[in-house]
């Protein structure tokens, strides 16, 4: 036939001409009217090639090709038959396709592949960033210097950026992979032959998870790499969870650097003046140590330089600095009172003393004297009493340092009891450590000796002695007198307000059951205090030793030695900082479901080694396939035409085609049950064919 020169006009205008043309009858009694149907047909395509050169434009990619003139060929019918010769011929000499080559290296799929490294090495980031950051400063993590026009800038890229970072790219990767699986998979399918609703609903499902509940339907594997693909992103979304900032309290072993007094210098704290007939003592306080006792009264801050701590408002530094204060040598015993011994002679009972604290000067040392009844009533041993030496010692001060504030954490040692205390209970009177007991001064010596000082001399102990006898000193004291409606109290002294509380009353008989609580542990902090102050200022404004000239009490100078020394020691640095905080629960099942959803796309790449072409799921290849890709022979006449999967099934005249204003769904319910194969259409053809017409692709063998 003329029509058969022209294999590719046959294939090019099928679809064209198709529209204009009507299936020839067989019978013998409608021959005059085929004949006349046939003139109908042949008008019909000539007015079509008339309507095509009328608007075929020379510059467009519509416009004939070169060496085909429309108005020379012949286009064939779709009633056209074709032998198997002529299809034989025509495959051996117009091949002019690519071979079908399947086989594993053929069609491994690259591009999933090396997006898989990405998503497993950017899996593996994530983990170290998350570990590593764990813990570390948010400030300071993964900063770096920039050197932008000549001015340095601090560049720091956060934990949450990096994973945001790291999430996008895996996030991105996965995207390509299921894509690529969802294509490949769809191919593998139709190779095996599926119908086309199931292709449809794998396509559907690959583009959306939300058609799993839309239409209802739990499909093959598609659904569950869907699933797995979507739910990828939730854990995305929850990695970001994995770390936080978070306050955290760190600590730094250091050596630090403080210079304190490591003595007491001579003269340090009191001046001597007459307070009688050939009476002398100490009666003032020296200017330094005036504004040491100011500060203790007002408690303002202790300010110490500590070489070696930062000075910010969310750190610290603990040290433990020597300095200036007393070895305590103690005695604890117990007593009674006379409240109630009165007599006809002496009706009121005698002064019974209840509460007492005294400070006494000694050579070189001060005495303490303290007494409380801490037993009700008036008979048998209801008095304890400590008595107390207080010996010049350098001692071991634990300092926190914050801003240059000082605060003093609790003392680690404790007072040394002597071989007669009879009881002291479980009083066991927190002091500071003892490093060396001070040897006395050879001015406080001759000041000892000389039985008429020098008024305006100073003395070293006599003004810390004086000190604490006006701010401690006092007493509560009681007599039974029955003439009196309740007993006589006497009270002395500011430091007893706290303690002179009367729970069970004053009268003469209920006087002796009140109790008071022991004020040791509170002088011991308020001498500690007034002492490491001293310790600060005689290094801070360089006091130096008063000394006698030529050992005469008459004449003393200051000399310029000052008895203070840096110390370098061991020191922690504590401060509060925002870190990072990884919490690795959400990071092991984040990590965990994120494998398993990689894991659950992969089951969609089995069967890519059957395919024959890298295969995608563009419109214009799916179009290519399924566009009159089976050719039917007529059990009628023998003859063979093109049909396309899509033609409605019992329209044999397929004038007009249903369904091309048809939505989706309209078309599944119109197609759906069709089933189809992905193969050899015809020789050297591969289309998208009814599955019982179409051979499976043959490997090696060239298709157009």
């Amino acid at each position: 036939m003329e029509e058969n020169r022209y294999p590719k006009a046959f294939s090019t205008w099928s679809s064209f001409t198709s529209s204009f043309q009507y299936e020839s009858v067989s019978s013998p009694s409608d021959k005059n009217s085929s004949q006349v149907e046939l003139v109908e047909r042949r008008g019909l395509v000539e007015e079509a090639k008339a309507s095509s050169r009328k608007y075929q434009n020379p510059h467009s990619c519509f416009r004939a090709a070169q060496g085909f003139d429309p108005d020379e060929d012949v286009y064939p019918s779709q009633t056209d038959t074709l032998s198997d010769s002529q299809v034989q011929e025509d495959g051996e000499n117009r091949l002019e396709g690519r071979p079908w080559q399947v086989g594993i290296s053929t069609r491994f799929p690259i591009i999933s592949f090396v997006c898989l490294l990405v998503i497993l090495s950017s899996m593996t980031g994530l983990i170290v960033v998350l570990l590593i950051s764990d813990g570390k400063n948010t400030e300071t993590w993964d900063s770096r210097t920039v050197n932008i026009a000549n001015h340095h800038r601090k560049w720091t890229v956060s934990v949450n950026t990096w994973i945001a970072v790291l999430n996008f790219i895996m996030g991105k990767a996965l995207a390509v992979m299921f894509a690529e699986a969802v294509a490949l998979s769809w191919w593998v399918s139709a190779l095996k032959g599926q119908t086309l609703e199931c292709l449809h609903f794998q396509w559907e499902v690959g583009q959306s998870v939300l058609k799993i509940l839309l239409k209802r339907r739990f499909w093959g594997w598609v659904c569950v790499a869907s699933i797995a693909f979507t739910a990828f992103s939730g854990l995305e979304a929850l990695l970001q969870t994995a770390s936080s900032p978070t306050t955290s309290l760190s600590s730094y072993n250091t050596s630090m650097t403080a210079t304190l007094a490591n003595a007491l210098p001579a003269g340090f704290s009191g001046v001597i003046a007459s307070w009688g007939h050939d009476a002398f003592g100490v009666e003032y306080y020296t200017p330094i140590f005036v504004e040491v006792l100011q500060n203790y009264t007002v408690q303002s801050r202790i300010r110490l330089d500590l070489d070696g701590c930062p000075s910010t408002p969310n750190a610290w530094c603990a040290i433990n600095v020597p300095g200036v204060g007393f070895q305590y040598t103690c005695t604890a015993g117990r007593n009674g009172t006379d409240y109630a011994r009165i007599s006809a002679e002496h009706p009121v009972g005698p002064e019974s003393t209840l509460f007492q604290v005294n400070f006494q000067q000694g050579a070189w040392s001060i005495l303490l004297r303290a007494s409380w009844k801490d037993a009700p009533g008036s008979t048998g041993p209801v008095i304890a009493n400590r008595n107390c030496t207080l010996t010049p010692a350098l001692v071991e001060y634990p300092a926190n340092v914050t801003q240059q504030t000082v605060t003093l954490e609790s003392p680690t040692s404790t007072v040394t009891w002597t071989s007669n205390s009879t009881d002291f209970g479980n009083d066991t009177l927190s002091v500071d450590k003892v490093l060396q007991v001070l040897p006395m001064l050879d001015y406080d010596k001759t000041q000892e000796a000389n039985s008429f000082p020098q008024p305006g001399s100073h003395s070293t102990l006599g003004g810390i002695s004086l000190a604490l006898s006006r701010l401690f000193d006092s007493s509560i004291s009681a007599q039974f007198d029955p003439t009196n409606n309740g007993a006589r109290l006497s009270l002395q002294g500011s430091f007893i307000a706290p303690y002179a509380q009367f729970a069970q009353g004053t009268a003469n008989t209920g006087i002796m059951n009140n109790t008071f609580s022991s004020p040791m542990d509170q002088l011991l902090t308020n001498i500690r205090d007034i002492m490491f102050r001293s310790s600060i200022a005689i290094a801070q404004h360089n006091i130096t030793d008063y000394v006698l000239s030529n050992g005469l009490t008459t004449e003393e100078f200051q000399s310029s030695a000052v008895p203070a020394q840096p110390y370098t020691g061991p020191a922690a640095y504590f401060i509060y900082e925002t870190v990072y905080k990884t919490n690795k629960a959400i990071l092991g099942v984040g990590i965990g479901l994120m494998l398993l959803a990689i894991l659950a796309i992969l089951p969609l790449y089995r069967g890519f080694w059957r395919l024959g072409r890298k295969v995608s799921l563009s419109p214009l290849e799916v179009a290519k396939a399924l566009h009159y890709s089976t050719i039917i022979t007529d059990s009628r006449t023998a003859s063979r035409e093109t049909h396309s999967v899509l033609d409605a099934k019992d329209r044999s005249d397929r004038l007009p085609q249903l369904g091309s204003n048809f939505n989706d769904d309209e078309l599944v319910a119109l197609l759906g049950n069709v089933k189809v194969k992905y193969g050899e259409v015809a020789p050297h053809v591969l289309g998208m064919g009814l599955d019982e017409y179409t051979d499976s692709a043959r490997n090696g063998r060239l298709y157009h």
